[in-house]
């Protein structure tokens, strides 16, 4: 006699059957069918035959697709077996038939009880598992030839190679080095120049490779190595020849290592970064040098209220410097406020205003000696230093020794930074595909002030030798014509560059490298054509041409010799003209 007793186990009321948990009840029902034959009718018999057949050709695909081990699979089916054997105590059997088949061997079972699983739950449980397997198959690319795991398909490599040679040409006018290097009193310009009259040819090499994972709808992860060194932190170019010669290796370094965080709140467009990443900034290289990456934490926000019209702010707080015996760290506060528009069809205009914060880089002279015996190293001392590591030249600076210091000069900031910078973009495509854009970029440093300097220098810098004057505005004018980008072969662009930069409108650490071959104070042009030969593999060709400026301060180096008439060092002649050959290449 068969009493059916239906399972709960798929019902609705818990939706929740784990795809093992099933095959395991299928594999059960399939082996009671040996044990159960005989009292079992025909129709049933191929029920449970067919289920039997379907569970063992699941678990050998489970097996195959890795889902399940070999081990696990025989587990699962000698369970299966041992539940459906003759005398095994079964779900549903009687304690009292059970009992009697432990204690006497042979006793007649005359009451039979097996799981009863009716067609819309067996039903239910093949979909159930149809699909997660089908789910999973599609996640992870069953069956495709050379298909990768799904991790690998949220992880982006990418760079750029470039090869250069360059030749900068000083001219015959130009004050000798030896003259910079001389300088040991306030205020000073340039003091580590070594290099104004030769001329000199090499080869660079920039390498660069970039990996971007995304962790996450929300988070993504970002990391590049670079050539470069670590000279400073506005280049990441390579000298060929150089780091001792004789074919010796290169090292790369660190360049960038962020995450960015799209936090599912506010703005849709509201995002973070953390690390070492990209400049943040809507700005040209008239401030911020190509190459240059910022260490911190970012937050930026974007908000369209149309199509043709929309607003960004960025904000952010940087690690200049960490001293260790200081309170008096060296940071960077940037905020900056922009929007986009649509002025016709065709074309673009971008503007944003910014304003930075250059915290405590300014240089504050010593009033004691050195500490010595015991207490050096110990105790703070020349914090506020320039490091030579970061300056390049243009700056004013200041000796921060001691008045009584009759040591080489340490050099310090004159003038506090906070400049004020205006950046505007206009694009237009009205003779496309060629594409024009007028860029305009103007900074001003609104924290020059002369009192406070004569106050940390200890100097009065007001006699004919010394004056000093403000010089805080700088202006960059570039229009481009030719492809959006360059990215197939045929693809080209040209462009012109007036620049215009005072000695101390932006700190000299974080300019470009080819203008004036680094720093402030100085105008000039560059021209420039870039010629893609395929895809992703372009030469280019530029000229920039630039001399010093000349504040028109001037003295008799010889007290009552009026043909002594002299100047600073910031009006001394230094012409240079850079003349770069480029192939590139990106992946």
């Amino acid at each position: 006699m068969i009493k059916a007793k239906q399972s709960t186990l798929c019902s609705p009321k818990n939706p929740r059957v784990w795809p093992l948990s099933a095959l395991a009840l299928a594999t059960a029902l399939s082996c009671a069918l040996p044990s159960q034959a005989q009292s079992i009718s025909a129709d049933e018999k191929q029920e449970l035959a067919a289920l039997r057949a379907t569970t063992q050709a699941l678990i050998e695909a489970l097996v195959g697709q890795g889902l399940i081990t070999r081990e696990r699979a025989d587990a699962i089916v000698k369970q299966a077996q041992q539940q459906g054997a003759p005398g095994a105590a079964q779900w549903g059997t009687p304690l009292a038939a059970t009992a009697g088949a432990a204690a006497g061997a042979g006793a007649a079972q005359k009451v039979v009880r097996v799981p009863y699983v009716p067609e819309t739950a067996r039903q239910q449980m093949r979909d159930e598992i149809k699909t997660e397997v089908l789910a999973q198959a599609k996640s992870e690319r069953w069956g495709e030839p050379g298909a990768m795991p799904d991790w690998l398909g949220r992880i982006r490599i990418g760079g750029d190679m470039r090869v250069r040679a360059q030749g900068d040409m000083f001219d015959d006018g130009n004050v000798p080095a030896s003259v910079y290097r001389a300088q040991t009193s306030s205020p000073a310009w340039a003091p580590d120049l070594s290099n104004t009259n030769t001329n000199r040819e090499r080869m660079t090499l920039r390498a660069r490779l970039d990996v971007d994972a995304l962790l996450s709808e929300q988070v993504q992860a970002g990391m590049r190595l670079s050539t470069g060194g670590l000279t400073g932190p506005t280049s990441t170019s390579q000298t060929l020849g150089g780091n001792g010669g004789g074919f010796n290796r290169y090292s790369l370094t660190l360049d960038r290592a962020w995450l960015h965080w799209q936090p599912p709140v506010g703005f849709q467009g509201l995002s973070a970064d953390f690390g070492r990443m990209p400049n943040p900034f809507y700005s040209s290289d008239l401030t911020w040098s190509d190459d240059l990456n910022f260490d911190g934490v970012a937050a930026n926000m974007k908000h369209y209220v149309s199509p043709q019209q929309g607003f960004f702010a960025n904000a952010g707080l940087f690690a200049l410097e960490e001293l260790n015996l200081s309170s008096r760290d060296k940071w960077l506060l940037g905020a900056q406020v922009g929007g986009e528009f649509t002025l016709a069809k065709g074309t673009q205009l971008k503007l944003g205003l910014a304003i930075y914060d250059f915290k405590h880089i300014e240089g504050v002279r010593e009033t004691d000696p050195p500490p010595s015996g015991p207490r050096a190293g110990t105790v703070n001392y020349f914090s506020s230093q320039y490091s030579a590591g970061w300056r390049q030249k243009g700056n004013t600076l200041i000796n921060i020794n001691d008045p009584t210091s009759v040591a080489a000069p340490t050099w310090g900031l004159a003038p506090k930074f906070r400049p004020v910078n205006v950046t505007a973009g206009l694009s237009l495509d009205a003779l496309a595909p060629v594409m024009l854009n007028f860029n305009l970029d103007v900074v001003k440093n609104t924290a020059f002030d002369l009192a406070d300097i004569r106050a940390r220098s200890g100097m009065s810098l007001s006699d004919s030798s010394s004056k000093l004057e403000a010089k805080t505005l700088a202006v960059q004018a570039r229009v481009q014509a030719g492809s959006a980008k360059l990215a197939k072969r045929g693809d080209w662009q040209s462009f012109i560059t007036y620049r215009y930069m005072e000695r101390d409108a932006w700190v000299d650490a974080f300019t470009d490298t080819t203008w004036h071959l680094g720093g402030t104070n100085y105008k000039g042009w560059s021209l420039g054509t870039n010629y893609a030969f395929d895809r992703n593999f372009w030469l280019s060709g530029r000229w920039t041409s630039s001399r010093n400026l000349d504040d028109k301060v001037r003295f008799l180096a010889v007290p009552g010799d009026p043909t002594s008439v002299s100047g600073n060092l910031s009006s001394a002649p230094l012409r240079i003209d850079v003349i770069q050959l480029d192939l590139n290449a990106r992946f």
